[in-house]
């Protein structure tokens, strides 16, 4: 397993913003972890609370763009914009069902490189 196994964020650019400081980069992928964001947003959307899902939405948005996770980035910045324009946001959302998928996936290859940091060294 390696960096061919690293989906939905681009390592080399994620890299770049932290100045290629490895330990910093996977910090902040932890803390991406510890966050949670999808889940944030599913539970919002089942309890009808709008302002909360566009907000956390927000949150996913700038965090996704920061770290260079381009799919999740854009699922976030919809979701943001229904949330805002007041839009019908529920669970079996054609946007949160793409979220949930792409999160998934992009959970899978940060913790395939905290437990195998040595797959940046190819990068």
């Amino acid at each position: 397993m390696g960096i061919e196994n690293i989906k939905g964020l681009d390592v080399k650019k994620g890299l770049a913003i932290v100045g290629n400081n490895k330990s910093v980069y996977l910090r902040l992928l932890n803390s991406f972890i510890n966050n949670d964001f999808c889940n944030q947003i599913i539970n919002a959307v089942n309890g009808g609370e709008l302002e909360q899902v566009r907000h956390t939405a927000h949150s996913l948005k700038g965090v996704a763009g920061n770290l260079h996770m381009g799919e999740l980035y854009e699922i976030s910045r919809l979701i943001e914009t229904d949330a805002r324009e007041g839009a019908a946001v529920s669970v079996t959302d054609d946007n949160i069902a793409r979220l949930i998928d792409v999160n998934n996936e992009v959970m899978e290859s940060i913790n395939l490189l905290i437990a195998k940091p040595e797959i940046m060294d190819s990068i």
